[in-house]
Formats: C-alpha cells, sequence, structure tokens
C-alpha cells in the first residue's frame, strides 16, 4: 500500500460525501464543511487515529508541503472570487472597497499586533508579523459564508460581492505586510536597503504583469470564439492554467503570486460575456469542493496540540481575542466615520464574516521558512482553527438573521 493512498482516499471520500449533502449541511446544521473538514483531519491525524502523519514544525520538506498546498489553494480560491463578481464591479465601487482595502486593513494589522502583543511575550515586530499573517479575509472561508442557496436567499448580491471582493484583494495585498517585519528581523542583509523599492514592486509588479496576463488571455479567448477555434468548455481550464501560470510566473519574477491571480481573473472576466456564468460555476464547484476543501483537512492533521497545550492560555487569550476583537469593532468604527457599506447591518455582517483561514497558513507557513519565531507557527493554526469552529458555527443562523432583518 502506498502512504499516499491513506491521505488521498480520506480526502476524496469527506469531499464526495461533502458533495452529496452539502445543500443539507448549510441549510439546516450548525457547521460548515470547512468544520466538518476540520474534525477529519483531527481524528485521522498524529493526536486522533494516527492514520497520517505530517509535522511542519519539525520538519522542513512538511512545511514546504503545507506552503505550496495552501499556496496553490490559496490562488485557485482568489481566481475564483475575482471571476464571480460583476464585470466592472471595481469600478462602480471603488470608494467603498478603498476604504476598507486602506484604512480597514491598516486597522486590522495594527489591531492584531497589538492583541499578539498584550498576551504573548514577543518582540514588536514579531507582533507585527503575526497581525500580518491574520490580517486578510480568507476567500475559501468568506465563499462558504456568501454562496449556496441559503446566501443567495437571506444575504443581499451587493453585501455578498463586498464580501468576496474584498477577500480576493487583501490576500495578495497581506504580502508586503508580512515581508516588512521579516525584512527588518533580517539584521544580515542590511534589511533597510531597498526595502521599500522592493515591496513597491511586490505590489505595482503584481498589478502590472496581472493585467498583461488577464488581458492577453481574455483577448485569445474573445478571438477563439469569434473565429470558432475555441469552445465555452474551456473556460474551465482556461481559467485554472490562467491562475496557476500568473501565480508560478509573477513569483519567479519577484512580485506578489497571489495579488496578480486576483488581477488576472477580473481582467479575464471583462471578456466573458453570456457564456461566462454556466462555465464559471463550473469551475466554482471543482474549485470548492474537489481543491480547497482538503486543506481543512490537512489543518486538522497538523495541528500542533502538544505545543498549544503547552503554551497554556496566553496562546488561547491571543488567538481567541484575534478571531473575535481583530476587525467587528474596527469595521463598525469604520461604518460610522466614512460609510463604507451601504448601512449598518450590511457592516456588522461584513465586519463579522472576515475569516481568518488559509490565507494565513499559506503566510505561516512562508514565515516560518524565513527563520521566523517558533510560536508564530502553534499561533497561527490555533487562529486559523477557532475561525473555522466559530465562524463554522454561526454562518447558517446568523445568514438567517440577517435575511429576516433584511426582509422588515
Amino acid at each position: 500500500m502506498d502512504a499516499f493512498d491513506v491521505p488521498l482516499a480520506l480526502a476524496a471520500g469527506t469531499v464526495l460525501a461533502l458533495t452529496l449533502v452539502s445543500g443539507w449541511i448549510k441549510s439546516h446544521m450548525w457547521a460548515s464543511e470547512a468544520l466538518v473538514c476540520l474534525a477529519v483531519g483531527m481524528m485521522v491525524g498524529e493526536h486522533g487515529l494516527g492514520l497520517v502523519h505530517l509535522d511542519p514544525g519539525a520538519n522542513e520538506n512538511h512545511l514546504a508541503f503545507v506552503e505550496q498546498f495552501t499556496r496553490i489553494t490559496l490562488a485557485l480560491s482568489v481566481m475564483s472570487a475575482a471571476l464571480s463578481l460583476p464585470s466592472g464591479y471595481h469600478k462602480r465601487n471603488w470608494r467603498s472597497l478603498a476604504l476598507i482595502l486602506v484604512p480597514g486593513t491598516a486597522l486590522m494589522w495594527i489591531a492584531s499586533a497589538g492583541l499578539s502583543w498584550l498576551w504573548l511575550d514577543i518582540s514588536l515586530l514579531l507582533a507585527l508579523l503575526a497581525g500580518a499573517i491574520v490580517t486578510p479575509t480568507d476567500p475559501v472561508l468568506a465563499r462558504s459564508i456568501v454562496s449556496g442557496s441559503l446566501a443567495e436567499k437571506c444575504v443581499p448580491e451587493r453585501t455578498r460581492n463586498v464580501i468576496t471582493a474584498e477577500s480576493g484583494i487583501n490576500d495578495g495585498l497581506a504580502l508586503p505586510l508580512v515581508l516588512f517585519p521579516l525584512l527588518l528581523m533580517d539584521q544580515t542583509k542590511d534589511a533597510f536597503t531597498g526595502s521599500f523599492a522592493f515591496l513597491a514592486w511586490e505590489v505595482a509588479g503584481a498589478l502590472a504583469l496581472g493585467w498583461v496576463l488577464g488581458k492577453a488571455t481574455g483577448w485569445v479567448f474573445k478571438m477563439g470564439h469569434e473565429h470558432g477555434f475555441a469552445e465555452t468548455k474551456s473556460l474551465t481550464a482556461t481559467t485554472f492554467a490562467l491562475a496557476m501560470l500568473a501565480l508560478a510566473s509573477v513569483s519567479l519574477l519577484g512580485a506578489d503570486g497571489i495579488l496578480s491571480v486576483f488581477v488576472a481573473g477580473t481582467v479575464l472576466n471583462r471578456a466573458m460575456k453570456q457564456e461566462r456564468q454556466e462555465s464559471h460555476e463550473h469551475f466554482q464547484d471543482a474549485v470548492d469542493r474537489s481543491l480547497t476543501l482538503p486543506v481543512f483537512i490537512l489543518l486538522g492533521v497538523i495541528a500542533p496540540i502538544t505545543q498549544w497545550l503547552e503554551l497554556g492560555w496566553p496562546l488561547l487569550a491571543a488567538a481567541t481575542s484575534l478571531v473575535l476583537l481583530r476587525r467587528l469593532p474596527l469595521f463598525l468604527l469604520l461604518q460610522v466615520m466614512a460609510k463604507p457599506y451601504a448601512n449598518m447591518r450590511e457592516a456588522a455582517y461584513a465586519g463579522w464574516f472576515g475569516p481568518i483561514g488559509v490565507a494565513a497558513l499559506f503566510y505561516a507557513a512562508f514565515a516560518a521558512r524565513h527563520d521566523a519565531s517558533e510560536i508564530l507557527w502553534p499561533l497561527i493554526s490555533l487562529t486559523v482553527v477557532l475561525s473555522v469552529v466559530v465562524y463554522g458555527i454561526t454562518a447558517t443562523p446568523l445568514t438567517k438573521l440577517y435575511g429576516r432583518q433584511a426582509s422588515r
């Protein structure tokens, strides 16, 4: 028996079962599909049945696997987010997005860093790093909240779109925030020299290169349909390949691959017309089911429960405060000051459902590979687990409540 057969069978079997009953779970259970996958991972991991053994905290090969697995999952998720938005959405809603992404992201970063520093005996730079890692809204968990028949019935399209847009964009914008404290920690490489130019290229290069790739793909896609040498059925393969090309090629050029994927998807979205919706739904379904849910099984397998217990209540307090306080109070304040959302009810819903997930796991693995503190991995992994549990339990009842209040 190949060692790969056990995790493959577990992942495939779990995804198959959830696919068959997904509608019932979202409508009747106070549990998300991600939460079910997390439970499965913990059950088969080292502290459960012991069928799968992975330890990214101690094994560099395991760490590299986690980093690349979450990186690819994140890229496909932000591509799906870009394609799910109405064409021209960013242009029509630039003001609200700018408020959410600039002061909103900055406030979350500062608050998250402050909460980490408050509860744990860590330096200011490490607190800034931890804060940057948990700042972005996770597109995988956000997608599970704003998609499906229940969300479509209870949550206005405007609200679903703003959560999707934010989760797609700020996952890429988080990389410069993560790199900034890492560069300052690296005293042996003269971190201050050229650092700001490097960070600027991470964003500007991603925007430019993502636009070029998306524009070229969209042009060929459009010409192919006009002249009959392409088929609508090829759209799923096109979007998948574009996501991987943007992720890899832009990263090779030293820019932000995740952000470039979202930009490429947004530009490609403009080239699609009537055929876009049905074909995109196929892409979304493939991504949501087959490619993103297994990452939560992986999270359950690699959860460093022993380290959590050793670090004790300060770690639990830090992780809990990050989940509960890093976002909602600040977004309610932002709504009072600048009104990026349509009303306070929408601000409260979007402020609460800003989950921490795959993006945080990717950036934590990235930071760990660059010799960040050993406390970082236990902190981020526990925070993500709590996020999956809290948002998984509250998604269905709060979505129903939002629908009832919106209909009044």
